[in-house]
């Protein structure tokens, strides 16, 4: 008899995708609000981890029929990332006999919450080059000049896990059982959404088209309690804040969960879903081809 796998508990997940390869990711330079594509070998890396992971019903790490809610940046490398996810699922649909994708289930939302760090001065500036000028400087310890700081960051980051926690329990922030949330957005932040869509959804792209990441309702369906899972597509320094909060930790603790592009997390809960932990950290092993890690 085979052991089911301890990721597949008896409570919902979140998974953290970070986005794929970009050039100044490659280069290791500060990517903040800059909005460039992913490489090339960014758009394979997001193919592979489609194929892979969210095509893939036999893995044993990525509940992906659970998954019913879908959280993405509005930055392009974002976008491009969950498109990927989303076309090949949607593809499954075409072909006969497969069993339909996760991703014609799920609500999918677009929100500046999720944005990466702004590093203000530091934008596109290397930590080695930092470090020439200010030996001691740390992103977690001292934020960016100009720019956010760790606490800044955790402000959204807990936000987002406000949402997340209140759908995977049914209940809002008071504590009452519901079957309907506001998503937690001001109406600057829904207008500031709203605009980024516009300027980055382009006429020749079915997947921005079809409303699926740029339909900014402030409301998400809560499903039945075994489909909960939701997924989330962002940023590496962002999701490492992300992952400290949801342990209850300091931001400044983010500085300890490196996060490698196109990479899968998977965060949890044991014993109630108050006991929040991570059960997979930067898994990174469907971007190997051909004995080469492609990225």
């Amino acid at each position: 008899m085979t052991t089911p796998s301890p990721v597949h508990g008896p409570y919902p997940r979140v998974y953290l995708v970070r986005h794929g390869t970009t050039e100044w990711s490659q280069n290791g330079r500060h990517t903040g609000l800059t909005d460039i594509p992913l490489l090339p070998s960014g758009v394979e890396q997001a193919r592979l981890l489609s194929s892979r992971i969210f095509e893939n019903p036999y893995q044993d790490m990525v509940h992906i029929n659970n998954i019913t809610l879908v959280l993405v940046s509005p930055l392009m490398r974002a976008q491009q990332t969950y498109q990927q996810l989303h076309k090949g699922g949607m593809f499954k649909e075409l072909r006969e006999g497969v069993q339909p994708s996760c991703f014609t289930k799920t609500q999918a939302r677009m929100t500046p919450l999720l944005l990466e760090w702004n590093y203000g001065d530091y934008e596109g500036v290397t930590t080695k080059e930092i470090l020439k000028t200010q030996p001691n400087w740390s992103l977690f310890k001292d934020g960016a000049p100009n720019g956010e700081t760790a606490e800044q960051v955790s402000a959204r980051a807990d936000a987002i896990i406000e949402l997340v926690h209140n759908y995977q329990r049914g209940q809002d922030s008071q504590g009452n059982s519901t079957n309907v949330l506001k998503m937690p957005f001001s109406e600057l932040e829904l207008n500031t959404s709203e605009k980024l869509a516009a300027e980055m959804a382009k006429p020749e792209d079915e997947i921005l088209q079809d409303g699926l990441v740029t339909d900014n309702k402030n409301v998400v369906v809560v499903p039945e309690p075994q489909r909960r899972d939701v997924l989330i597509v962002a940023h590496g320094h962002f999701l490492r804040v992300f992952a400290a909060r949801w342990l209850k930790m300091n931001a400044s603790e983010g500085k300890n969960f490196v996060l490698d592009t196109a990479s899968v997390s998977v965060l949890g809960y044991e014993h109630t879903l108050e006991e929040r932990v991570i059960k997979v950290w930067n898994q990174g092993n469907h971007l190997w081809k051909d004995n080469i890690r492609v990225g």
